[in-house]
């Protein structure tokens, strides 16, 4: 008899042990989200997500503010995938196993860097050789990308050599735009694909006597050479610029003279005509100059 009930025993450990090996086989353990590679990127940037048990690529669902990303490839621990066309700011989820998990709550999409070169930007003046300096300054807009005529939504202004800003105050010089923004101006040096954030500089306002860009001959953007009578950049000279809403710029003059020749001649070439490369990153908060 005890031998019956200690086979039944048996049995029913063993019947009870297969069961349950059986139920933990067909268990698919919760996938955990623990990290995101950036909390902020352009489209098509790529992004990596970090966690725990994650399916195999084709069975991950993966958006970007509701939009639908491609899965480049997925580990048990990582999802590599970029930000997709059609994104927008918000949430980023991951979907696997009937479990949705939110990433971030806050993604942001930001827009591209714009990377441009203006050609033949007109910066004439009145007086000289003696008499006042004056007439109108040209002032642009790095949001637009134009020469503008408003009174608020410019960031420099161009007249002759002088540069200025839309930030600080007037300068007592004649027929000067009024200040109304938060816009200053750094000077650094390298190559301009070399100055790659507007971190770290100090910005420099307009004021009473004094543009942020000093001007004259090796004090700011250009040498004037008495010899030949002509204005050119000086090499390795990069201006940076906080614009009137608070975002950042890069500028490379290239040329003081209509269409940029190679060798200016002051007697036949144009002067007081700009061309330029600048860079704008149009995304609040955001330093980089590095534009793809």
């Amino acid at each position: 008899m005890k031998t019956t009930l200690k086979l039944f025993s048996l049995f029913t450990l063993l019947f009870a042990f297969v069961a349950c090996s059986k139920d933990n086989e067909g268990t698919v353990p919760e996938f955990t989200v623990t990290a995101i590679s950036a909390e902020s990127a352009t489209v098509g940037t790529e992004i990596t997500i970090t966690g725990t048990n994650f399916p195999e690529a084709s069975d991950i669902n993966l958006t970007f503010g509701g939009v639908a990303a491609t899965v480049s490839s997925a580990t048990s621990t990582q999802i590599v995938t970029t930000v997709p066309n059609g994104a927008s700011s918000g949430a980023v989820t991951v979907t696997a196993n009937g479990i949705t998990r939110e990433v971030t709550p806050s993604f942001s999409v930001l827009a591209n860097l714009v990377n441009a070169t203006v050609e033949n930007l007109e910066a004439p003046q009145t007086g000289g050789q003696g008499q006042p300096i004056g007439g109108p300054f040209t002032k642009f807009s790095f949001e637009t990308g134009e020469v503008t005529d408003s009174e608020t939504d410019w960031d420099i202004a161009f007249r002759g050599t002088t540069i200025a800003v839309n930030g600080g105050t007037v300068t007592g010089t004649n027929d000067e735009p009024a200040r109304n923004g938060n816009a200053g101006a750094a000077i650094a040096s390298g190559l301009f694909t070399d100055v790659a954030t507007a971190d770290g500089l100090t910005f420099e306002v307009d004021a009473d006597g004094a543009f942020a860009i000093p001007t004259g001959s090796q004090e700011g953007w250009y040498n004037y050479n008495p010899a030949t009578f002509t204005v050119t950049p000086i090499p390795g000279r990069v201006l940076v610029f906080r614009t009137h809403d608070g975002k950042y710029a890069k500028v490379e003059i290239l040329s003081y003279y209509r269409d940029a020749p190679a060798e200016p001649d002051a007697f036949t070439d144009e002067s007081r005509v700009f061309t330029f490369n600048y860079v704008y990153n149009p995304n609040d908060g955001e330093t980089s100059l590095n534009a793809n």
